[in-house]
């Protein structure tokens, strides 16, 4: 008799698997998969488009510069394919609207103009670690596309970068992020319930964004847009979607 025939000889007998529990696990880890993607997926569908963001596959970073250029080379591709919503454009550099650190990692956005009237986008929800340069799986992308404009009302065609982002209650941490309409804002105070807090407006992309930990109470934030000198330019309120 070798060693292994007397350790099964000594082994309990295997108790027969339930298959009511199997099936009753199973279908707990299969729903929490799919609520998982759902809260994921539905920022990123409100955030743009009818025709959805694409993930390249992969897991290697190009081999060009920092995060722009790995950006504008997806979206140069992107463009260079037949039958998206991409084709044909030519677009101006991406531009970083907001990026910083949620509790699921760091989100980060971007956007791309073209002359003609194109806007393209690019976005990474706690996938990429904020070093270097994201990898091919830890992007997603669109151009153009439908934009859920608020309760009750038609949806958008995105036409400008404006349009983008809002107030976000999907995750554990709300958070907010945008573009500003006003060229000369430097600040944009965000308030609502139980949050009060100004946000930089970044030069170049006019964008701005955070987490707001302390919203997570609040239904809908104002935003008011300020100039160097404190001016205010206009405000908006963004609600969060629902759903």
């Amino acid at each position: 008799m070798t060693k292994d025939s007397i350790l099964i000889e000594l082994a309990p007998p295997r108790e027969p698997l339930d298959p009511e529990w199997a099936q009753a696990t199973l279908t707990g880890i299969l729903s929490a998969d799919r609520a998982s993607r759902r809260r994921r997926r539905r920022r990123r569908v409100l955030v743009g488009l009818a025709a959805g963001f694409l993930t390249l596959t992969g897991a290697t970073a190009f081999a060009v510069g920092g995060p722009v250029e790995v950006v504008k080379q997806v979206l140069t591709e992107f463009g260079e394919q037949p039958n998206t919503t991409g084709n044909g454009l030519e677009l101006d550099d991406p531009l970083l609207v907001a990026q910083f650190r949620t509790e699921s990692g760091i989100f980060a956005f971007w956007v791309a103009t073209s002359s003609s009237g194109g806007v393209c986008y690019a976005m990474s929800d706690g996938q990429w670690d904020g070093e270097g340069s994201p990898a091919k799986d830890e992007l997603e992308y669109g151009c153009g596309g439908q934009l859920w404009a608020g309760p009750g009302r038609p949806t958008e065609e995105l036409t400008r970068p404006d349009q983008l982002g809002g107030f976000f209650k999907d995750t554990a941490e709300p958070l907010v992020y945008g573009v500003s309409p006003y060229p000369d804002a430097a600040s944009v105070r965000v308030q609502g319930r139980g949050v009060d807090r100004t946000l930089e407006v970044r030069a170049d992309s006019h964008g701005y964004g955070a987490a707001l930990p302390e919203a997570v109470h609040a239904r809908a934030v104002t935003l008011t847009f300020l100039d160097a000198d404190g001016r205010v330019l206009g405000s908006k309120q963004s609600i969060a979607p629902v759903g």
